[in-house]
């Protein structure tokens, strides 16, 4: 990859100018080539901005009519996240998931796959939960399909899927997570998820307790 191409992508996605960045991608795929590619990146705050310009480039190319080549992006996600693959595409769930938030028009099926591909696969869950909670509402059918999976993770997880999986019920609205929640209320552990444009770090408890009052104001 030519590097004035990797800096252009890098530079554009810092100043969030996607307007400039469609442009590139459009003109030439090897800036499409690299912002897929920095969905992978370990800079976390790179890697974000990445997972949400794919989403937003999505959504100019399905105004644009060009929806074949949506649903085809969205099926090579899903690909990089089975067996068949070959490796584990650990942010196409999230990518999916802000794909979806952009296009509401894809949450069937593609809301009830994402979780079905993520949520039993041990690498996935996480991401899996940020998906399931970056869809909120759009996946409330969803969820409850796959209630008895969802909760299942409330019994196992660590303190970080824990609070992925309390901010996701409560962006969801979801009910049935209300005694699970509860019961997390009193955790200190620390945990941080990005929302929207940044990190969030709060104790377990708190993401818990946000959570109940998010779905009480549902009911």
């Amino acid at each position: 990859m030519d590097r004035s191409v990797k800096q252009q992508v890098r530079d554009l996605l810092q100043e969030r100018d996607d307007k400039s960045l469609f442009e590139l991608c459009e003109k030439d795929s090897r800036f499409w080539k690299e912002l897929r590619f920095l969905l992978y990146n370990l800079d976390e705050r790179l890697r974000w901005s990445a997972i949400e310009a794919v989403g937003k480039y999505m959504q100019h190319l399905w105004r644009q009519g060009r929806k074949e080549k949506v649903r085809e992006y969205m099926r090579n996600l899903f690909w990089s996240i089975t067996d068949e693959s070959g490796g584990i595409g650990w942010s196409a769930p999230q990518t999916i998931a802000e794909i979806i938030v952009n296009i509401p028009e894809l949450i069937d099926p593609y809301g009830s796959m994402v979780i079905a591909h993520t949520l039993e696969e041990m690498p996935l869950v996480k991401g899996g939960l940020w998906a399931v909670g970056r869809m909120g509402r759009l996946a409330a059918g969803a969820v409850s399909f796959f209630q008895e999976m969802i909760l299942e993770i409330f019994r196992n997880g660590d303190a970080e899927t824990l609070g992925l999986a309390a901010w996701a019920m409560g962006e969801v609205g979801f009910e049935p997570a209300l005694p699970f929640l509860e019961k997390l209320s009193g955790f200190k552990e620390p945990v941080r998820i990005y929302i929207k444009g940044d990190f969030h770090e709060k104790p377990l408890g708190r993401w818990a307790r946000e959570a109940i009052i998010k779905i009480n104001k549902r009911l």
